[in-house]
């Protein structure tokens, strides 16, 4: 048989190990030996194929005793007798006896378990009126030892290749499953939580890398190990009784605590398994606060104290207050023009706060229309409004809870938003439009403003109460015209911005250029001169171009001042020089009411 194999074998080309064992009793050992040595499928006769199944991992195939091959060994064997012996490992073979009719022939099947009770069947064979013997190359062994005719059973290269076929295929299947359960491997060692599967029975079958640290269970081979000794929780053992799934669970494990959960494996209908992951509590209460601080846009601080560019003491003032406000709870009321910087200051009072792992919300007061302002800043119940969503929205404030709401242009919002909003204020509770319910937040409020929050309230635009619950810390931000040695600081770190941002190389504006823009007043701020640079940058290709500077300095200088523009359209509206006259003369009045504290004798 080994010769007809390796024959077969090297015609195929195929890479497969023949081993020879010198009897049953060798066949485990050799098998064992197999094993180690990588062998992914072993083909052997049907006896010793019995013994390596009991005791080996790898799949063990056997030879099939073929009719065609059996009626070849029979025809051959009744030439020397008509009593013929089969000698089978444990179990008879059942459609030998078709055969006896067949060749009008006996056939005795003899059981044997080991290779003594091998040949203690063949030697007493000829007591037994046995005349031939049919079976392996053990069994011609010990025929040829007490004397007994011996026809070794020969498979046919049929029978050989088929079973050859079926080996390459298992082989191939198994790799596909060891390559399945490697990726899975890595799949759940690269989870940041423990996880570990276990049978009915409790022993583990599956575990991760992380779950193997928390249990204190080494690197060797889980299968048979018991999951308890590890993990005295009873959770796993009321979930195969039960086959109800626990979630959320606190335990404590190694002295620590974790959130565990345990969830039934369930095949069809049958519970199979139990599969239990571990997350340590601390990674559970980062994980709420990074879901809180992204949970929706305008929720998240973009700007820190550093990106605030200046080298000024007045700036370097404003910087100092921001700091030392930042660790309060109390409301922050910041002014100043146009584009001097009052979101990033908001954004990084924020951030140095102890509310910085809270939500950060945002909202342009001036940029909604009133009813859609309320709605967002207060939210709504269901069936408030027509269009309405269904369940309602949560306001903005809401939103905020536990961290900070940052209110731009507050002087724009109408009257009956402050109304609400001093409330909210207040009492730190809001009630939804259309709802029944107050709401408790924890919220900071931080607001801006670019006009004098004084004039609005004389002029009945901003509620005095509102104002004085507002302005509890203030801060001023000067416009740029005032802070001009911080152009040439700016001026570098704004063109290195842009170009990360449109990915085009950086240049520097010479020295001459930089004097040119500090002549200028600047009366947009910051944000005027980001949009000069940009222009700068974009027209200029990749070296600074002074030709391009020129036009677009001529293109910024020539805009009309503002005094200018003022008179320009008073003309044009028909308004008379004396009417121009006593709108200055009312804004000087309002301004001496406000040095005076708003008293008309001293103003």
């Amino acid at each position: 048989m080994a010769e007809s194999i390796r024959r077969i074998v090297e015609a195929g080309g195929e890479e497969v190990q023949v081993s020879i064992s010198a009897g049953i009793d060798e066949t485990l050992p050799v098998g064992m030996e197999m094993e180690k040595e990588g062998i992914e499928v072993i083909i052997s006769r049907r006896g010793a194929a019995y013994l390596l199944r009991e005791t080996l991992r790898i799949p063990v195939l056997s030879f099939p005793l073929s009719s065609l091959d059996i009626m070849v060994s029979l025809k051959e064997a009744i030439h020397y007798g008509r009593v013929i012996l089969f000698p089978i490992f444990r179990s008879k073979v059942k459609h030998l006896k078709v055969f006896e009719d067949v060749f009008s022939i006996r056939i005795v099947q003899g059981i044997y378990n080991d290779s003594t009770s091998l040949e203690n069947l063949i030697a007493s064979s000829r007591d037994q009126g046995i005349d031939v013997v049919i079976g392996g190359g053990v069994s011609m062994r010990f025929a040829k030892k007490h004397g007994v005719r011996g026809i070794e059973f020969r498979l046919s290269d049929e029978a050989i290749i088929s079973t050859l076929e079926d080996a390459k295929s298992v082989a191939r299947s198994n790799r596909e499953e060891q390559e399945k359960a490697a990726r899975y491997q890595c799949i759940i060692d690269a989870a940041s939580d423990g996880i570990v599967a276990v049978d009915t029975r409790g022993q583990i079958t599956t575990i991760n890398q992380a779950a193997r640290e928390l249990l204190k269970i080494d690197q060797r081979p889980v299968d048979g190990i018991l999951l308890t000794p590890h993990l005295p929780s009873v959770a796993v053992n009321q979930v195969l009784s039960t086959e109800t799934p626990q979630s959320n669970k606190l335990e404590k494990i190694n002295g620590e605590l974790y959130v565990a959960s345990h969830i039934p494996i369930v095949n069809e209908t049958q519970t199979v398994g139990v599969v239990s992951s571990f997350r340590h509590v601390s990674s559970v209460i980062r994980a709420e606060n990074e879901v809180r601080r992204s949970f929706a846009k305008g929720l998240v601080s973009k700007y820190y104290i550093n990106d605030f560019i200046y080298s000024s003491l007045l700036i370097q003032e404003v910087i100092q207050k921001v700091k030392r406000f930042a660790p309060s709870d109390s409301t922050v009321l910041i002014t100043g023009e146009t584009g001097t910087g009052k979101e990033i200051l908001a954004h990084s009072i924020h951030n140095l706060s102890l509310r910085r792992k809270g939500p950060f919300v945002s909202i342009n007061c001036a940029a909604l229309p009133d009813q859609l302002l309320e709605s967002e800043l207060f939210g709504y119940d269901e069936g408030a409004f027509t269009g309405s969503k269904r369940g309602g929205k949560a306001g903005l404030f809401e939103l905020a809870h536990g961290g900070s709401i940052f209110l731009d242009e507050i002087s724009a919002t109408p009257l009956s938003v402050q109304t609400r909003l001093l409330r909210v204020l207040q009492e730190k509770e809001v009630m939804r439009i259309g709802g029944d319910r107050l709401i408790s937040i924890d919220v900071r409020v931080i607001a801006a403003a670019n006009k004098n929050m004084q004039e609005e309230v004389f002029f009945g635009r901003l509620r005095e109460d509102l104002f004085f619950r507002l302005n509890v810390l203030n801060i001023f931000i000067p416009p740029l015209s005032q802070r001009i040695e911080d152009l040439p600081l700016l001026v570098d770190a704004l063109i290195t911005r842009l170009s990360t941002k449109y990915h085009i190389p950086t240049f520097s504006v010479p020295d001459s250029y930089t004097r040119m823009l500090m002549s200028y007043p600047w009366p947009g701020n910051v944000r005027q001169l980001e949009n000069f640079l940009e222009r700068l940058l974009l027209l200029s290709g990749k070296t600074f171009d002074p030709s391009v500077f020129h036009n677009l300095f001529h293109e910024l200088t020539a805009v009309p001042k503002p005094q200018e523009t003022n008179r320009e359209q008073a003309a044009d509206s028909g308004i008379t020089f004396s009417d121009y006259e006593r709108e200055n003369q009312a804004l000087t009045i309002r301004r001496a009411l406000e040095k005076s504290r708003y008293s008309r004798t001293n103003a």
